[in-house]
């Protein structure tokens, strides 16, 4: 029966104890060394939580600057491609401009020289003009000369 009260009492004990726990910042001591005191050498003594604190500082730093560095090389990455999509729709652009602006001066081109081949043979009509001014001219000398030839 005194094993049954103890038992009790202890799962009441436990039962009735706040099973509450609180956690502290742990803040870690950094103590400075000279030659004379009691350290083999002149540094910088540390304990377990100040030196944990200062590995795991410098891993999340270096994680911390990896990433700072990935995210400017990849804003440095899209603008110059942005850039360059930029370009390369500006070249695209005016090759195309480009392309368009010779086939319409061929066109001309050869316009212009049908419009020359026609002018060369509608020459033969100038020539005709100048055979029948030259003709006229020519009857007109005879006649005035038969003319001055008569009156004689």
């Amino acid at each position: 029966m005194f094993k049954k009260s103890l038992i009790c009492l202890v799962v009441f004990a436990v039962a009735v104890t706040p099973l509450q726990a609180s956690a502290e910042e742990l803040e870690g001591k950094v103590t400075a060394l000279s030659l004379n005191e009691k350290a083999p050498y002149t540094g910088v003594l540390l304990d377990p939580i100040a030196a944990s604190k200062m590995i795991v500082d410098q891993k999340y730093l270096r994680a911390e600057i990896e990433l700072e560095l990935t995210k400017n090389f990849q804003q440095e990455l899209a603008d110059k491609r942005l850039s360059f999509d930029l370009l390369k729709v500006n070249y695209d652009s005016l090759r195309k401009i480009h392309e368009e602006t010779m086939v319409l001066k061929n066109e001309q081109i050869a316009d212009l020289n049908l419009l020359l081949k026609e002018e060369v043979s509608s020459n033969s009509n100038n020539w005709k003009v100048i055979g029948g001014m030259t003709v006229g001219i020519l009857m007109s000398v005879a006649v005035f000369y038969a003319s001055v030839e008569i009156t004689k």
